[in-house]
């Protein structure tokens, strides 16, 4: 399985139970994305916009101008879109932000008739745990040689 450069192995396993978190040193919100929400979710403790940033392949949460939360993809105009990490910054964790932005990723995709290929151990978990997200993943591919 591919990873991304950003990404360091942390002995916790946090936040994807395969040994990755990101460090989140590189987050600046910029003006931008085609698509924002302003419902909050029911999980979440904090009222947030999510915005698709194409040309960053970040679906981004935002606290007002700060980007708290991400989810980073590859992929846009043919095929699934792979879902490949998420990140929360650490003092905003626990507080309902990625199951939030996981959810309103999966909901736009699902509107948009977009599948997903998930790479990422959190959003698997997500989806294991919300099987009415499961039509929207593709099976597997085979590992290569």
């Amino acid at each position: 399985m591919a990873r991304d450069a950003f990404e360091y192995p942390d002995v916790a396993g946090y936040p994807d139970g395969s040994g990755f978190l990101d460090q989140g040193t590189a987050l600046s919100p910029e003006d931008g994305g085609s698509l924002e929400y302003t419902t909050p979710s029911a999980e979440a403790e904090t009222e947030f916009v999510v915005r698709d940033d194409v040309a960053a392949f970040e679906f981004q949460a935002l606290i007002g101008r700060r980007v708290v939360g991400l989810i980073r993809y590859a992929g846009r105009d043919s095929g699934p879109l792979v879902l490949r990490s998420t990140f929360v910054e650490p003092v905003q964790r626990g507080r309902g932000i990625a199951t939030a932005l996981i959810a309103h990723v999966l909901d736009d995709l699902r509107d948009r008739g977009q599948r997903v290929a998930v790479e990422c151990g959190q959003i698997r978990g997500f989806i294991d745990a919300h099987p009415e997200y499961r039509d929207l993943v593709v099976p597997a591919s085979p590992p290569r040689d």
